[in-house]
């Protein structure tokens, strides 16, 4: 027996003092008479002194010592061997997408493992207590901390192993801080980390096996708004030692969009190109091939891409430059040119500012002054130019051997992106709506037009505009890319404050609340499979994330075995609340009882005889 409070057990002296009061306490019944006058002569007594008399054994005394010994057990409250401590796993699963694997018609490493866990909860007992964390780019308590077996194994159904290739060191280290000298330290994994890394206290287990596997890591819909027709662009892998045959098929929903039978040469890749009409929507490409390990990299859900148009305004003079213009936006795809009201880009002369609340990007053509005057004063330059290379309007722009022509003071405050000494070229306005970019150059003299860093610089600026208008840009990740989307056009949201509706993520019936804003950035998914933003009640956009890793569906490095602790936890076990605990609730009532019984048995009078 052990004592939680050893310094309780400081209240056993009561027992001896309550002893010695009763042993020198000399008690006086109180007594009824009839007539005081006759008892005048022994009214008082005096006496010599107390004297040890023989100890009384009445019932105050049993039930005095009685409740200061419950009280003194209350308060030091005893621990009997180790009913109250039990053994606590720490559980690291590992998420790898390879653990979903396994040989044709037999268990998953998934399942293996949980297997393996059920069997070391057994060997420790019905009592023991359990923590399952999940390992991946943020771990993840999936069960815990210290939760019962029968809790864990409930939850274990919601781990399905998808993710990349990925650091266990975050869910090692949370491991860690979950045992604190208190738990049994295990990583349930495919394959044994090559190099010891893990916690010196933590055992590792292996259940992996070598397989054959193909894999489809790379899967590209683009689709063509003037034909009509879109393509889809497949890789598949042959991760295997041997020569594989694969079927491809594709489907919308219940409808067969083509099926192609391939042959992928050992350690070898085969690309596929197939058209897919348009209107399809969804796609649902399946891999099927004998001997294949892993199901997860097998299969592709393609969301058909979008149509997103740029409407330019061109509002410059009749003469070159506006042919330039013309002719520069024809030979984008999915440019249209239509009136400001209605344009995402206006490009207009320098001297007319973009309107203070207009959403549409906005850039101005040099002169920026265009009186006679001014344009012959201004300058030709030949560079050297800085070129503000970070900028993704400027990427692949050189300016090699570019005449910079009608060059004139800018007064208007703006950030240089392309310049001469303290000249600014290009400069992006500062304090508009929306993007505004200053163009300061004369078209009709300068060289840049007939250069190619022309179309490339209108491209980029497309480009852009169009990445940033409202909705989806892009309708297929990879599992561990993030989704950024703008939600509405300009930095107001036209719904007001007055009711503005709740932004939803839903994916396989579960749903997630998304803060509102102009721009949206959704954290990498982490399960594959298609996902729908709604605002309200209405679809903003369909995006699908697929698997698609060839690291981690090379399963030709797996294998069982293990890795025993570099420095074995001692059995060192996990404090619970004591199952006893009803004794002392039983023990404090017993007190309370004694204690007043007590009282009543002194208070209570008693008749002479």
């Amino acid at each position: 027996m052990t004592f939680a409070n050893p310094l309780g057990l400081l209240g056993l002296l009561s027992l001896p003092v309550i002893l010695g009061i009763h042993l020198y306490h000399r008690r006086f019944p109180p007594l009824e008479i009839a007539g005081l006058h006759l008892w005048a002569v022994e009214s008082e007594v005096r006496l010599a002194g107390r004297r040890r008399d023989r100890l009384p054994i009445t019932l105050t005394l049993i039930l005095e010592l009685l409740a200061a010994l419950f009280l003194t057990l209350i308060i030091s409250q005893p621990r009997f061997g180790e009913v109250d401590s039990v053994t606590h796993l720490v559980a690291v699963l590992d998420d790898s997408a390879s653990m979903s694997g396994g040989p044709p018609g037999e268990a998953t490493f998934r399942e293996q493992a949980i297997e393996e866990l059920r069997q070391r909860m057994d060997e420790y007992g019905s009592d023991s207590v359990v923590t399952l964390i999940q390992s991946g780019a943020r771990p993840v308590m999936l069960a815990g901390p210290a939760v019962p077996w029968s809790e864990a194994e409930t939850r274990l159904s919601e781990w399905q192993p998808q993710a990349t290739r990925h650091n266990f060191a975050p869910a090692w280290d949370l491991a860690q801080q979950v045992a604190d000298q208190t738990g049994q330290l295990l990583f349930l994994t495919d394959h044994v980390p090559t190099t010891e890394t893990n916690p010196a206290a933590m055992e590792i287990v292996s259940v992996g096996r070598k397989l054959e596997n193909v894999a489809v890591t790379t899967a590209v819909w683009e689709f063509d708004a003037a034909t009509g027709v879109g393509n889809v662009h497949l890789r598949l892998t042959n991760l295997g030692e041997e020569a594989a045959d694969a079927q491809v098929t594709g489907r919308s929903g219940s409808t067969p969009i083509f099926e192609k039978a391939i042959t992928i040469p050992a350690g070898g890749k085969s690309a596929l190109n197939l058209t897919v009409p348009g209107g399809v929507g969804k796609l649902d490409i399946d891999v099927t091939s004998p001997r294949d390990g892993l199901v997860l990299d097998n299969r592709v859900q393609l969301i058909e891409p979008q149509v997103r148009t740029v409407g330019v305004a061109v509002e410059l003079p009749e003469g070159p430059v506006l042919d330039l213009f013309r002719r520069s936006l024809q030979a984008l795809p999915n440019v249209a040119v239509v009136s400001a009201d209605a344009a995402d880009l206006i490009v207009t002369t320098a001297d007319r500012l973009p309107a203070a609340e207009s959403n549409a990007w906005w850039l101005g053509i040099g002169p920026l002054n265009p009186s006679e005057a001014a344009r012959k004063a201004a300058k030709n330059l030949i560079g050297p130019y800085v070129i503000e290379k970070e900028n993704p309007l400027l990427d692949g722009v050189t300016l090699a051997g570019v005449i910079w022509a009608g060059v004139q003071p800018v007064t208007q405050e703006a950030t240089p992106l392309i310049s001469v000494g303290k000249t600014p070229l290009l400069a992006q306005l500062v304090g508009t709506r929306a993007a505004a970019y200053l163009l300061n150059i004369d078209l009709e003299q300068s060289s840049l037009s007939e250069s190619p860093d022309w179309p490339i610089l209108i491209s980029n600026l497309i480009e852009l505009r169009r990445s940033d208008l409202p909705g989806l840009n892009r309708w297929n990740y990879r599992l561990g890319e993030g989704v950024r989307f703008r939600l509405y056009n300009g930095l107001v949201d036209p719904a007001g404050e007055s009711d503005p509706k709740t932004l939803t993520l839903v994916h396989e019936g579960g749903q997630r609340t998304l803060p509102r804003g102009s721009v949206i950035d959704i954290l990498p998914p982490n399960t594959a499979g298609v996902y729908e933003i709604r605002e309200g009640e209405s679809t903003v956009g369909r995006f699908a994330v697929n698997f698609e890793d060839a690291e981690e569906s090379n399963l030709k490095l797996l294998f069982p075995g293990g890795r025993q602790p570099a420095q074995p936890n001692p059995t060192a076990l996990y404090q619970i609340d004591p199952k006893y605990s009803w004794i002392l609730v039983a023990a404090t009532f017993l007190t309370l009882v004694l204690l007043l019984l007590n009282w009543w048995v002194v208070k209570s009078p008693r008749t002479a005889a």
